[in-house]
């Protein structure tokens, strides 16, 4: 469970060393949940484990309410997941506020490292300015298939891909245009009929989000073009015990109309 939900989170930390505190993943540890939170500037991912099958350990003095939270920098859990075998069911997660250290314990190996020391950005305040009012259902398949056809079109300095939904054709059309090439694509979704919608995103972030989704179908939520879209899972699960509550948050490409 722990393994699936730093997965879900990890292709959105920073490269940034500049930006040291994002290139970590944000933990919470609460009395009814265990939360991943990540963020590069341009999206974010959140991933919200249930209580179930977690056991803590609290400290003298903690009120029932205390919310543990702390930093972990990305490579060491990319070196975690990597040791992490498919059969272990069971590994402690320790904090040490005063050594600012976390580790991580399973069968007879222990993997620590130093937190990330600094302020971590309130991702879900700011997420919280947003609301919905559309939503697209679609099969995860069929838009990464689609979205890794266009990407051959794309270069570091142009990674942009256009969607348009259109609610009467019950379709969303993919589309790129470079000055040595243009492709197209169409995939068929489930849109509310009076909707229209044109929208353009970074096609890398996209796709990374995408393949995080740990479910056959997606469902995206929308308002607008200068607004983020938020993709969550859908249809069948990877692990149908897997009890976990993900949010993707991508920011769209937007230039303001001349």
């Amino acid at each position: 469970m722990l393994r699936e939900g730093l997965k879900g989170v990890l292709y959105a930390i920073s490269t940034d060393e500049t930006k040291r505190i994002l290139t970590g993943v944000y933990i919470q540890i609460g009395q009814n949940a265990l939360k991943f939170i990540a963020t590069d500037g341009h999206r974010v991912a959140i991933a919200e484990l249930s209580a179930e099958g977690i056991s803590r350990k609290r400290r003298k003095r903690s009120g029932a309410d205390e919310l543990t939270q702390f930093s972990i920098p990305g490579k060491a859990l990319k070196e975690l997941i990597r040791n992490l075998a498919d059969s272990v069911d069971a590994i402690q997660l320790r904090y040490d506020a005063e050594a600012t250290r976390a580790s991580f314990a399973w069968q007879d190996i222990t993997l620590s490292c130093q937190c990330i020391e600094g302020q971590y950005p309130d991702c879900e305040q700011l997420l919280s300015r947003y609301s919905f009012d559309r939503e697209v259902v679609l099969e995860k398949s069929g838009l990464l298939k689609a979205l890794e056809r266009l990407s051959v079109l794309t270069d570091k300095k142009e990674r942009g891909i256009q969607f348009r939904f259109d609610g009467t054709a019950q379709q969303i059309h993919l589309s790129i245009e470079r000055e040595f090439g243009k492709g197209d694509e169409t995939i068929s979704a489930h849109i509310p009929t009076n909707m229209t919608l044109d929208i353009q995103f970074n096609l890398k972030y996209l796709g990374e989000a995408v393949k995080a989704i740990p479910s056959s179908g997606i469902k995206m939520h929308l308002k607008q073009p200068d607004y983020p879209v938020m993709l969550v899972p859908a249809g069948d699960f990877n692990n149908p015990e897997l009890e976990m509550d993900m949010r993707h948050f991508l920011f769209p490409l937007y230039k303001q109309p001349e």
